[in-house]
């Protein structure tokens, strides 16, 4: 039996999909702001005493001491196999603006009131002067008047 995905496609799914856009929006993990910090509910031990690491992607409980990634947590949260955790990354189509990444989801959530009322997207929107969209999605002329 042959390799189903390349590493190329495996690396993108594990990185191109912020961990805390996955948990919060995709597939409805509990999770809050604690002492400044990402927390989501650990889907091994059911704690709370988890992190991310934005600069790799990766989500940490410290209590049972498992990381995740993405396909990771698919996979546990959903009980689902690698192969079809992978399937289900791949239908969650990422938008890039500039240097942050959202999912569709995420980002189609998104409208002009909460935008304005979230001091650090409306400073990235206003700071970008190109928008660099892989995917033209409706909300995408919400955006464009806050770049100038």
């Amino acid at each position: 039996m042959g390799k189903h995905f390349s590493s190329q496609e495996l690396y993108k799914l594990r990185n191109s999909i912020p961990l805390d856009v996955l948990i919060k929006k995709e597939l409805n993990i509990p999770s809050k702001i604690s002492e400044g910090y990402f927390r989501f509910l650990c889907p091994l031990c059911n704690e709370f005493q988890t992190a991310i690491n934005t600069k790799t992607n990766l989500g940490r409980c410290f209590r049972c001491e498992k990381n995740f990634n993405t396909i990771d947590m698919v996979m546990i949260w959903q009980n689902t196999g690698f192969i079809d955790s992978v399937k289900y990354l791949k239908t969650i189509r990422p938008v890039q603006l500039k240097s942050k990444i959202f999912s569709t989801a995420y980002a189609a959530s998104l409208n002009s009131s909460s935008l304005s009322s979230n001091h650090f997207l409306l400073s990235l929107f206003r700071c970008t002067a190109v928008i660099e969209a892989i995917a033209i999605e409706p909300f995408f002329d919400q955006l464009i008047p806050l770049c100038f």
